[in-house]
């Protein structure tokens, strides 16, 4: 190889290598999992740093709270508990930077957010011919 070849080739591994994956279905159960484990625990500081940003001021719009108190009570902290998982998610669908975690009682939804996934709505039950109906639902 020539050297501008050489440079070349060393520019592109240096820009294919410093281009992180994006997370995977994994990484999407984890946050599900993670965001249920702050409601248990009543930290809702920890459990809103998951949320997607239009999540978290819905959150706060719709309650008059803020996210960290709106999280833990009311009807969303009575449904967020009662759905909370017992077990690992029955499905995880990944298309693209969205996904959709299925737990044994709820549905949540989230984004890629950075290198992360964030939630977009959790407490949801589906509806025939309808959107699902979500407890806290991001746009």
């Amino acid at each position: 190889m020539t050297r501008p070849v050489l440079v070349v080739a060393a520019a592109a591994a240096l820009l294919l290598g410093g281009c992180a994956a994006s997370p995977g279905g994994a990484d999407a159960d984890a946050a599900v999992h993670e965001f249920y484990a702050a409601v248990a625990d009543d930290d809702g500081d920890a459990a809103c740093a998951l949320l997607a940003p239009s999540a978290l001021e819905n959150l706060e719009d719709d309650t008059g709270e803020p996210c960290p108190d709106a999280v833990l009570a009311g009807d969303v902290g009575t449904t967020l508990v009662e759905r909370a998982p017992a077990g690992p998610a029955t499905s995880v669908h990944v298309a693209g930077r969205a996904a959709q975690v299925v737990l044994p009682d709820d549905v949540t939804f989230l984004t890629v957010d950075g290198d992360s996934w964030r939630l977009t709505a959790a407490g949801c039950d589906a509806r025939p011919q309808r959107p699902y109906d979500c407890v806290i639902e991001g746009g």
